[in-house]
């Protein structure tokens, strides 16, 4: 892990009206970065030039790389730096596009569309697909670069889609002329319709077991997205059907824990009445970690602070909690691919006495690697197959960060087989704690056959 030399950060909070205080949490204030490594240095391309707090980087001149953790004798720190400056790109695009959402009802409608499975799918889905499309591939253009992802531009191409596909476009460029404050180019000109389906376009790898490829949900719980609620940017990179890093980039998750307990709209409600402290982080982070270095960190956005600042991020880690009466455990909001029922069995059956967190998206994958809670259990219904896309970025973290993620039969998640996790056995199981893991491992075998599933 780089050299990472720290600031103070103030916690405050204080409860008001039954709701907790819009502002950090103090658990926070002991949980920080320890420096490991110093920081190292490559030769940089011109399309890697960036703006580094106080140093601005050329070509011919060397970059000082402020991520140094080469898990399992690899070197990603290209590819790291990059992801989070790409997700943080990405977290501004879906902040905009949800104030206006949030802002404009009668806006919404035009914003808002259904898939073919009824899913909804917005303007950010496709905005944040044709970015981090066109960034990733600005910033290895000596490289092919490969992409997974979810959206594909049937709905922007037809003939009833120019105007969604002109807001989509707009929603690109604005976010895009701002590059270089995350440290990343921007184009020579304004992309235009054409270029924004050719970004979202090459997003068509189908993965595999061989090779290099990144994997992109634009917007993890669009139904949460649209609601004003919780929803997450993932992106991952995977390397001959392994994981190898991911970043988590989750704008509404709060920095007080307790908020994750209520609606979003409740706490822009607290923080118009009690505004947490000028400068204070308490809300929205990016979340990142490399396979192999026993480590999991979280930084602010720079649309909330302003700048990109590797200097303040935490590290993260799962919680130390074992007694199941005291665990909290995260499923999915939606009934319709998973049961709630069947995880409520199971809940009792280890001993589980809270009430769940549902929660919508990736961000149920955040609350266990920051130690907001202890399990997530998804058990989907007949028929239904999970994406790489939904799961990638997620898991590692969790790993990284000391947790432990398989599916219902202990396995680890296969991601080498194309999009679908093919060969799951009935269902995924992430804890905190390796016995906490496995006695919930335990507890679908004795349960499975009398279930509906």
């Amino acid at each position: 892990m780089g050299s990472l030399r720290l600031s103070p950060w103030t916690a405050t909070a204080s409860a008001q009206r039954g709701f907790p205080s819009a502002g950090p949490d103090p658990e926070w204030s002991g949980r920080r970065a320890r420096p490991r490594c110093a920081p190292r240095t490559a030769p940089v391309s011109a399309s890697a030039s960036s703006s580094l707090g106080a140093g601005r980087l050329r070509t011919g001149m060397e970059h000082e790389w402020l991520w140094d953790c080469r898990g399992g004798g690899r070197d990603y720190a290209r590819e790291m730096e990059t992801a989070v400056r790409v997700v943080q790109v990405a977290c501004t695009l879906c902040q905009r596009v949800q104030d206006s959402l949030l802002r404009s009802s009668s806006d919404a409608g035009g914003r808002v569309h259904a898939k073919l499975d009824r899913s909804p799918v917005t303007v950010a889905d496709w905005g944040v697909q044709a970015i981090v499309s066109w960034l990733l591939s600005d910033s290895f253009r000596d490289e092919n670069v490969s992409i997974v992802a979810e959206e594909d531009d049937e709905t922007l191409s037809s003939s009833d889609g120019a105007a969604l596909l002109e807001s989509v476009v707009d929603a690109v460029n604005e976010c895009l002329v701002e590059a270089p404050m995350y440290g990343l180019r921007s184009p020579e000109k304004q992309l235009s319709a054409h270029d924004v389906i050719q970004a979202i376009r090459k997003c068509s790898s189908v993965g595999g077991p061989k090779g290099k490829f990144w994997v992109l949900d634009p917007v993890d719980g669009t139904l949460g997205f649209v609601r004003g609620d919780q929803y997450a940017i993932a992106l991952a990179l995977i390397e001959d059907g392994e994981v190898v890093l991911g970043v988590l980039g989750c704008p509404n998750y709060p920095m007080k824990k307790e908020w994750l307990n209520y609606h979003q709209k409740y706490y822009r409600l607290m923080s118009n009445v009690a505004p947490p402290p000028s400068g204070s982080w308490h809300k929205g982070c990016v979340m990142y970690a490399q396979k192999g270095c026993g480590q999991a960190w979280m930084q602010p956005l720079v649309h909330d602070f302003g700048k990109l600042d590797w200097h303040h991020p935490r590290e993260i880690q799962v919680s130390s909690i074992r007694d199941p009466v005291s665990a909290t455990f995260c499923e999915p909001v939606e009934k319709a691919n998973s049961s709630h029922s069947f995880t409520a069995g199971l809940a009792h059956s280890v001993g589980l006495r809270k009430q769940p967190l549902r929660v919508y998206s990736m961000v149920k994958y955040a609350a266990i690697a920051r130690g907001d809670a202890e399990i997530f259990m998804k058990f989907a219904r007949a028929g239904y197959k999970e994406k790489i896309w939904d799961h990638a970025a997620g898991v590692v973290i969790i790993q990284e960060a000391g947790g432990v993620v398989t599916d219902a039969g202990g396995r680890p998640l296969d991601f080498s087989r194309g999009v679908y996790l093919e060969g799951l056995d009935r269902g995924i199981i992430a804890c905190s704690e390796a016995l906490l893991h496995q006695r919930i491992v335990d507890a679908v075998d004795a349960s499975w056959n009398s279930s509906t599933l």
